[in-house]
């Protein structure tokens, strides 16, 4: 007897996308060993990109939504997414409108899911092309909750697993992508981590997936913008991740290990791929104090993040950098003494 290939839904959100969106549908078409359908969300009524997606309607596996208000990149994600999971598919994935595949990337992805029965989602390494040329890669994610969780807040910031194949299963058993005031700013790895709260993260070590750079991707726009609007922006992220994560947190133990990881997350300077990796190679003292005191003020005020414990390291921190500040203009002056 012959086993039926697990069935695949592509969710591909778009975007003024017109200029790539048929070489990405003509890509995500042309996969071999895999039955799949398609599910294009075209967001905030974009004329032109839903008149590049029509013509593929003519292939009885593509579908066609048109978001008649602009739900914007997070929106878009998680409508495409909803869709994919309300398909009778075991399997779906997310492929933006301007990246491509490789023939083979769904069916290695699927025998690798197949392979592993604890993993909520399967990727491949990121051939990147266009104004960027690097193979990005993210090792496996495994172990339990907490494990998976401590091992993403210390080491990993790059949503490879974003674009992976998750089990529907799993979609639908935790929350849909949530955005956050600084232009959605990371909120691909903050999903991530919700992932990686039902299962394993299982890395294919092949570059099988092809993302395009470009002067218009929503994540080259974060490295335009100002110091002050880039730190916001992180320590939001890190407050974000470490809210995921303590939802892993068994015992107050756990609990504070991963408090304590969020913050060295917040000013680490050893994961390249951090995107602000540069300012925080270049803070001083006093300024890596201030993003500390800022970090621990929001996450005493979050409920999903803020304990007693927090606040008491909030009140120390804030001590800290008006210690640290006098120290500094003393020295200063013993400066001008010694001049």
């Amino acid at each position: 007897m012959t086993l039926r290939t697990p069935r695949v839904c592509v969710a591909v959100p778009v975007w003024r996308g017109a200029e790539y969106v048929a070489e990405t549908l003509e890509s995500v078409l042309r996969q071999r060993g895999a039955e799949l359908t398609i599910v294009v969300s075209v967001d905030g009524g974009d004329e032109t990109s839903e008149a590049a997606c029509r013509p593929f309607l003519a292939d009885p596996r593509v579908r066609l939504l048109v978001q008649r208000r602009r739900l914007g990149w997070v929106g878009n994600c998680s409508a495409a997414l909803a869709a994919a999971a309300s398909e009778d598919a075991y399997y779906a994935c997310l492929q933006p409108h301007d990246d491509v595949l490789e023939d083979d990337y769904l069916a290695a992805l699927l025998a690798a899911a197949e392979a592993n029965p604890d993993a909520a989602v399967v990727y491949s390494d990121i051939q990147s092309f266009g104004t960027y040329d690097k193979v990005i890669r993210q090792p496996t994610i495994a172990g339990t909750p907490f494990e998976r969780q401590l091992g993403l807040l210390r080491d990993h910031f790059a949503a490879v697993a974003f674009r992976g194949l998750t089990r529907v299963s799993a979609l639908r058993s935790i929350l849909p992508m949530a955005g956050n005031p600084c232009e959605n700013f990371a909120a691909d790895t903050v999903w991530m981590a919700r992932q990686a709260l039902v299962g394993d993260l299982v890395r294919v070590p092949q570059a099988l997936y092809r993302k395009r750079y470009h002067a218009n991707n929503t994540h080259m726009q974060w490295f335009t913008w100002s110091y002050e609007r880039r730190v916001t922006a992180w320590i939001r992220h890190c407050l974000d991740m470490l809210a995921e994560a303590l939802k892993a947190s068994n015992t107050p133990s756990e609990h504070r290990l991963l408090h304590s990881v969020a913050r060295m997350r917040l000013l680490q300077r050893a994961t390249s791929t951090s995107p602000y990796r540069e300012d925080l190679v270049g803070m001083n003292v006093l300024a890596r104090a201030r993003v500390r005191s800022r970090f621990d003020a929001a996450a005493a005020r979050r409920a999903d993040v803020g304990s007693p414990e927090t606040a008491g390291r909030f009140r120390t921190s804030s001590h800290a950098v008006s210690a640290l500040k006098g120290i500094l203009a003393w020295r200063k002056l013993q400066d001008l003494v010694d001049e």
